[in-house]
């Protein structure tokens, strides 16, 4: 679309190619018609028009075309210019080449020769707008995706437009979505860039001369909506900015308002990030999540511990429930439950030996691209309840082995230091996990075992190896400090050793 400016001190000439050259093209747009070569330069300074191409007669009043023509090509190195006059002096045309005028017309004007010197010249510039636009967008995904501390050590964006503001839009099929965006209507913005940030988000930067006020916002994406961009989609958009270093805030800003249409029931949501979000705005994703998991992390863990899985469920509800009242990000619910899975390969011995290496990535990724909270926490319990369940039934199928397993070892180990975390690490158990499996099978602790074991192994000591002092079957059977050797056994049979070596001889 090329925009053209006509200046001329004669109203019925200006107005009269204004009409003809409106008519010509859909891609002719007329933006302004001025007397003197100072009106425009005065719109040109306020930056409030766009023009490509200037049409100017030479001979005017306060700024004539050449003059004209001069301070565009020292301010404006993009507009074109084009030289209209009555007069056949050479000179004209001379000085008018000096300044790179495009071409001198003669009055009265030959229609045929100006549209084609402009359709000429709206080619060229829809070649420089795409070989401008692929350099851009070269550099745009870096802008977005980074802090705008980081965006100073990336070279120089320029934009085509004083304003910019993102839209963050999420469908159920990226692909698709990105193909019918690329059908906008130019109407929408005077020029915009499509991005796919590979976040499952399709970001489109929209670019103005003025700042858009939320209203244009809204009344755009209605027009989203009613192009049928998908069967359920959910768009946000940033506040409106001028420095390209913040295209990263912006971009964050839009995902945010974007991200709570997960809550919306209907297929369609728009949100903006507005000065309410701004006066509530997060200190960050993973703060948030850390915050949130910190308050049930301790309960989590020891229903986890022993596989308790009702209230391993009820505890992943009432997480849930409180990011749904926090209106929490998608994204920090993605992290909550990254938290929640990490938990569970900590605390859950066998987790890494019975799921898949990309179950966790997989339950993210799903997580991710659901559109809707009820399905994000539905699909989280069920995927993660379902690898406990299968855990859990291992466990009861391994029971009685693994607590054979734990006593044949203390049989053959018993003189040697049995520390919980060892025995559990050898039946693939949690410490807790085993002390209760243990007591359940046996009616007794694993250290009362481990005690009885001991002192039975002493007795026949005393009893037999005659040459043996005390304190030497203490060491033998695990005891090396006599004292406490003493005690122990004394409370356990009734007697000292050395009464019971007496008295069973």
């Amino acid at each position: 679309m090329l925009h053209i400016a006509i200046v001329d001190d004669e109203a019925s000439i200006r107005e009269g190619l204004g009409r003809i050259v409106g008519k010509e093209s859909e891609q002719f747009v007329v933006t302004g018609l001025f007397a003197n070569g100072q009106e425009l330069l005065d719109r040109l300074l306020l930056q409030d028009i766009a023009v490509d191409v200037v049409i100017t007669d030479i001979r005017m009043p306060v700024v004539d075309g050449l003059e004209l023509i001069g301070q565009i090509k020292a301010l404006y190195q993009d507009i074109r210019c084009l030289l209209m006059s009555g007069f056949t002096d050479f000179e004209y045309a001379r000085q008018a080449l000096r300044y790179s005028a495009v071409d001198y017309l003669l009055k009265p004007i030959n229609k045929k020769q100006l549209f084609t010197l402009l359709h000429k010249l709206e080619e060229e510039k829809e070649a420089g707008h795409r070989q401008a636009q692929r350099l851009r967008q070269g550099l745009l995904l870096s802008f977005l995706k980074n802090e705008p501390g980081l965006c100073s050590k990336l070279p120089e964006l320029a934009l085509p437009c004083p304003c910019f503001v993102v839209f963050a839009l999420k469908g159920a099929a990226i692909e698709p979505l990105q193909d019918a965006l690329e059908q906008l209507p130019g109407h929408l913005f005077p020029d915009w860039d499509l991005v796919e940030t590979g976040e499952q988000v399709v970001a489109l930067v929209g670019y103005a001369m003025d700042m858009p006020e939320e209203k244009e916002l809204q009344a755009l994406a209605d027009q989203l909506q009613g192009m049928r961009l998908g069967s359920r989609l959910l768009v946000g958009t940033s506040r409106g900015y001028r420095q390209p270093a913040l295209l990263g805030q912006a971009y964050h800003e839009a995902v945010n308002a974007c991200e709570l249409g997960i809550y919306d029931e209907a297929d369609w949501s728009y949100h903006h990030y507005g000065a309410a979000d701004e006066r509530t705005a997060d200190h960050g994703e993973e703060a948030e999540a850390t915050a949130l998991f910190a308050h049930s992390r301790e309960a989590l863990i020891q229903k986890l511990q022993i596989l308790e899985l009702s209230q391993i469920e009820a505890c992943l509800q009432h997480l849930f429930t409180l990011s749904r009242e926090q209106m929490l990000s998608q994204r920090t619910i993605v992290l909550l439950g990254r938290l929640i899975l990490d938990a569970a390969a900590a605390e859950v011995q066998e987790w890494s030996q019975y799921t898949e290496s990309s179950a966790s990535k997989k339950i993210l990724e799903a997580l991710s691209a659901s559109l809707h909270f009820n399905e994000m926490q539905t699909l989280f319990i069920a995927e993660f309840i379902g690898i406990l369940k299968v855990i859990r039934n291992i466990r009861l199928e391994q029971a009685g082995k693994s607590v054979e397993t734990v006593k044949r070892w203390i049989a053959k180990h018993y003189h040697e230091p049995a520390e919980l975390s060892q025995l559990a690490g050898l039946v693939f158990l949690t410490p807790t996990y085993l002390s209760k499996l243990f007591k359940a099978e046996t009616g007794m602790t694993i250290t009362d075992y481990l005690i009885e074991i001991r002192i039975n192994h002493a007795k026949l000591l005393l009893r037999e190896a005659c040459s043996l002092k005390v304190h030497e079957i203490g060491s033998k059977v695990g005891y090396p400090d006599p004292a406490y050797f003493n005690k122990l056994f004394k409370r356990m049979v009734g007697v000292t050793p050395n009464e019971y070596k007496r008295i069973s001889r």
